[in-house]
């Protein structure tokens, strides 16, 4: 039986990155194509930029986050894909969020980044 107390867990208990957030990158001629399953969060953005850097480091035309699976996204989530969208920018690739999910829609919605991020739902 698992007895409820409050706190932090021990850090043998937490899940590790890869858990909260499973990232795959793929090519598809010129478009990288990078989805995102789980949760977007402080613990696991710089991870997610990374695997946007090693993206455009391909040269890619274009960049497509697919989020479909995205569970949960914080402030540190948004600004991860903000920031992705910002480096893609300065490269010269195009970047899109497709398949966003019913959190992540929401998310753009209220704090105003949908069109910046999600121009075309």
């Amino acid at each position: 039986m698992v007895s409820q107390r409050d706190g932090p867990l021990p850090d043998e208990m937490k899940p590790s990155q890869a858990e909260l957030l499973r990232i795959e990158a793929r090519y598809n001629g010129a478009e990288a194509v990078i989805t995102a399953e789980g949760e977007l969060a402080i613990t696991t953005a710089a991870r997610f930029l990374a695997c946007i850097r090693e993206a455009l480091v391909t040269s890619p035309s274009s960049i497509n986050v697919d989020a479909h699976a995205l569970t949960f996204a914080d402030s540190s989530g948004l600004s991860a894909l903000l920031r992705a969208r910002g480096l893609a920018h300065d490269a010269g690739v195009a970047f899109r969020i497709s398949s966003p999910s019913p959190k992540l829609r929401r998310l753009v919605e209220r704090t105003g980044t949908k069109d910046y991020l999600v121009p075309d739902e």
